[in-house]
């Protein structure tokens, strides 16, 4: 009988990778290097905004340029990345580069490829190096491409999502000595008729209410086992991150349970309201931020001069939002 260790949302282990580790504290920065991919499954989750789109984005933030990612993963602390698409190796060179410019980073990397060592070679920097067979086909392709990624120094292992129990996905993870990383389906806006047509059915965190026995299978069979639920990327990871990057804000701030902030919010012309700030002895980026059409800052500080910032000709509001680079906002109260 294994052995599992159960943490939060219904997800549970016997092995957890570095990467996954880091993970679950909320410390990985998602690096999403291009949307192409040379596969078309009929379960992934990818939003309109990046499929089928050579873009790249830094956690929520567009990334036009390398110090972009750097930015995103200054203001989360990072302690290591996540690369992902698309297919990231159709854009070998930016996976390269941006391995050397994080290369003090753990790193790891979803492909779908079983690549070859002259590809692997190239991936110095790569700590762990995870598999996903486009709809769980031609596993036996990724033999020497995991033997080869050991070789090399890399943790290794497959990672797929629980569309079905597949034996030889098992048989060679224990013979070859890898994780299994297996997350549960998650229904989304562009996969949301592919998965019902095929007889799956969501539950309320868009993850599958009906994938249990393909979960089963897996673990009872599976050496070195993970199993990542919808909820937990949500509950746990999601919100570990976003608490993260909260606390590297001003303290004026208040951070809450979920990762959100709240604070007051000052909407008019910056120049104006700076002059008025500064007049009270505020410090730019200390106790207010300049943000798109207005200021942040205390809601101690909005509630004492309302008043006068409304005879300024502002609105003053206190706001709740998350700590990210969209900024985008779950509440607005009006002062």
């Amino acid at each position: 009988m294994r052995k599992f260790k159960r943490i939060e949302a219904g997800s549970f282990y016997s092995y957890l990778s570095e990467g996954c580790k880091l993970c679950r504290r909320g410390a990985k920065m998602v690096l999403f290097v291009t949307g192409l991919c040379n596969n078309s499954c009929f379960y992934c989750p990818i939003s309109e905004e990046r499929k089928g789109k050579d873009v790249v984005f830094a956690n929520e933030r567009e990334v036009k340029c390398i110090e972009d990612a750097v930015e995103e993963a200054n203001a989360m602390s990072a302690e290591g990345i996540a690369i992902t698409g698309g297919e990231p190796l159709l854009r070998l060179d930016r996976v390269v580069e941006f391995l050397k410019v994080f290369r003090d980073l753990h790193s790891h990397l979803y492909t779908s490829i079983p690549v070859k060592e002259s590809v692997l070679s190239k991936l110095k920097h790569l700590d762990e190096i995870r598999f996903h067979p486009p709809e769980l086909k031609n596993v036996e392709a990724y033999e020497e491409s995991i033997k080869t990624a050991k070789k090399l120094g890399m943790e290794v292992g497959f990672e797929i999502p629980s569309i079905e129990f597949n034996e030889k996905i098992v048989e060679i993870a224990n013979r070859l000595d890898v994780f299994l990383n297996l997350n549960e389906l998650e229904f989304s806006s562009t996969n949301y008729d592919n998965l019902i047509n095929r007889g799956f059915k969501p539950n309320d965190h868009y993850g599958c209410s009906n994938c249990d026995g393909i979960i089963k299978a897996y673990a009872e069979s599976v050496n070195k086992f993970h199993y990542c639920s919808a909820k937990f990327k949500d509950k746990a990871q999601l919100r570990r991150r976003l608490i993260r990057t909260a606390k590297n804000l001003p303290d004026f701030y208040i951070i809450t349970r979920e990762g959100t902030v709240i604070c007051g919010y000052i909407e008019g012309n910056s120049e104006t309201i700076e002059r008025f700030l500064q007049s009270k002895g505020l410090k730019r980026n200390e106790d207010y931020v300049v943000v798109e059409k207005g200021v942040e800052t205390s809601i101690e500080f909005v509630e004492k001069y309302l008043s006068e910032l409304k005879k300024l000709g502002t609105n003053v509001f206190i706001i709740e939002r998350y700590p990210t680079s969209k900024r985008i906002v779950v509440e607005v109260n009006p002062l």
